[in-house]
């Protein structure tokens, strides 16, 4: 059976893939390119694509901490908490160093710049996101 998923997510815990699809939407209000520019690349980094005819993972240039400031501080804290959660998933799990990195520097900034936290280590995270259910 073959899977749209990249192996690397069917790798992570059930709950941290669950985090992961739950912010690789965009807000649903306003005008946000630099968030949809990521949004892309994060499905780009974690599916294969079932239809490169369509933009669903179009690439394109991936836009710097500061460009996307002024589109999360006008989203949603709870798209935002969303998105910088599936962001620390990446961070943590994909295997390429400079797409974890990328990912790392963005949740970071989030937690830093927008929402004033101190991120959590990553095996605070992990444990707290740990898996509550059996599964084969």
């Amino acid at each position: 059976m073959s899977t749209v998923l990249q192996p690397w997510v069917e790798k992570a815990p059930w709950k941290c893939q669950s985090i992961l699809f739950s912010g690789l939407r965009g807000p649903d209000t306003g005008h946000s390119p630099k968030i949809k520019e990521v949004s892309r690349w994060m499905r780009k980094v974690s599916q294969n694509d079932a239809d490169p005819s369509q933009s669903y993972m179009a690439p394109s240039e991936l836009p710097t901490r500061e460009q996307l400031e002024k589109e999360l501080e006008f989203s949603s804290p709870h798209f935002v908490h969303h998105f910088a959660d599936a962001l620390r998933v990446i961070a943590i799990y994909h295997p390429d160093r400079e797409t974890a990195r990328y990912a790392a520097l963005l949740h970071l900034y989030i937690a830093d710049e927008l929402f004033h936290f101190v991120p959590e280590s990553d095996a605070t995270f992990i444990y707290r996101h740990r898996d509550r259910v059996e599964h084969a």
